[in-house]
């Protein structure tokens, strides 16, 4: 880490900075798709992000970098490595995509992505924990990006340990996919039919969402075929030539409206949606996780319960009574020759030995539930505060956005209406004075 910080001069400050992030404006726009190394085999599309900040710590109060996805892609896996306790927030394109028109450098495609990169970083600067990682600040303001990523990349190699580690996570993955809780807390089984039926509204929602969209853009379409043909009488009634280019014109106006209306409700407010439904999936998975911490609390312990009843058991017995299987050893000890009270005093010190390793794992097992279950809370809290605001953003730039178009719609109209009454009247004038 410290010849990390010699490369990277202003790494200390960055450091010193995220311990003191949890208050204070950090406000991130993602905006400007641009195609970079365009016309070759490298091109990629690039995104503007601008900061704006009242921390000292950073070089300036509002500073810009430019970032592509795959950046992003990074940033995310390694946030989700070092803190698992949290929900982090999902990147776009990591959920459903078969919703996303055209190639991945076309307009359609990369405005929708911004406005997911957009919402991503926000909720980063939402989060009380994640906002004084390090490495999203870096993420931030570093100009040295590429390099920051590659050394740590090369860390991370040198460093891993892979015996087994993918292998046990699958296997308790798999056997936690198929065993229930005993004792169920209703704080998070509440949380989770909260979720669910959130999940069901807004696909409720998106689904008339698309058909709005949809005539929002046939209304477009027709609008502009009413300017085209409205435009083609004028070379047959040139008496009027005048007020139907002028009425073409406003048909015009009102089409690219419908157009810009329809964009943002496709690429903007739609997209919200779905990104929406790909954060609760995040906040579910970390329920997950917590449901298996109690799994393994829960098994160590049944496990730790058996083993002391079968000791007591054992410890009482003296020999006798042990039913089939204590007979059939008993027959073998007597086969070997081995002195059955000696061969049962050394199960029960084995059985003690065991029963004193289960019940510190026990211990520690419920030291981490317990521990894990308040960041839990606390993270159940915190997508609370931020889907409050992400929908209070999103809904009233949607209202904007159909404020913009009706306001528009109403000028254009009533500017066609008073040219209309002043050409009325400059014919009644002209008739006047003939």
């Amino acid at each position: 880490d410290e010849a990390c910080f010699r490369r990277e001069p202003t790494a200390v400050r960055r450091r010193a900075m995220a311990e003191d992030f949890s208050e204070g404006k950090l406000e991130t726009i993602v905006d400007s798709p641009q195609k970079e190394n365009a016309g070759t085999q490298t091109q990629y599309v690039s995104y503007q992000i601008t900061t704006k900040s009242d921390f000292q710590s950073f070089q300036k109060s509002e500073f810009s970098v430019r970032r592509r996805f795959t950046d992003f892609v990074f940033l995310w896996k390694q946030l989700s490595k070092e803190y698992p306790q949290c929900a982090v927030p999902p990147l776009p394109d990591k959920h459903k995509m078969e919703y996303v028109r055209g190639d991945r450098f076309g307009p359609d495609f990369t405005q929708r992505r911004a406005h997911s990169l957009h919402r991503f970083l926000k909720r980063m600067a939402l989060h009380p924990v994640l906002r004084r990682a390090m490495l999203f600040i870096t993420f931030l303001e570093t100009p040295d990006w590429n390099q920051h990523m590659r050394g740590r990349t090369s860390r991370a190699a040198s460093g891993s340990d892979t015996g087994g580690g993918i292998m046990d996570s699958v296997a308790d993955t798999f056997v936690n996919t198929f065993t229930k809780v005993h004792k169920p807390d209703k704080r998070f089984t509440e949380v989770s039919d909260r979720a669910n039926k959130l999940v069901e509204d807004l696909n409720n929602i998106e689904k008339g969402t698309v058909k709005v969209a949809r005539r929002q853009g046939d209304l477009g379409t027709d609008y502009a075929d009413l300017a085209t043909q409205c435009q083609k009488l004028t070379s047959l009634e040139p008496a009027v030539e005048g007020t139907l280019t002028s009425f073409a014109a406003s048909v015009t106006t009102t089409s690219q409206g419908f157009k810009v209306l329809r964009d943002h409700t496709d690429q903007n407010y739609l997209t919200s949606l779905r990104d929406m439904d790909a954060y609760i999936q995040a906040v579910k998975t970390l329920l997950r996780t917590r449901e298996a911490k109690q799994l393994d609390f829960e098994s160590l312990s049944e496990y730790l319960a058996k083993s002391a009843a079968e000791r007591d058991q054992m410890a009482s017995q003296h020999g006798a009574g042990l039913g089939a299987s204590g007979f059939l050893r008993s027959k073998v000890e007597d086969f070997r020759g081995i002195d059955h009270e000696q061969a049962r005093r050394q199960r029960v010190r084995k059985l003690e030995v065991e029963i004193e390793r289960l019940t510190s794992e026990v211990e520690n097992a419920k030291k981490a539930t317990e521990a894990f279950d308040e960041h839990t809370v606390k993270e159940v809290s915190d997508f609370e505060r931020i889907k409050a605001v992400e929908f209070k953003d999103t809904l009233g730039d949607f209202a904007d956005a159909h404020v913009d178009f009706f306001q528009g719609t109403i000028e254009t109209w009533e500017k066609f209406l008073e040219d209309m009454r002043k050409e009325e009247d400059q014919r009644k004038a002209a008739a006047g004075a003939s």
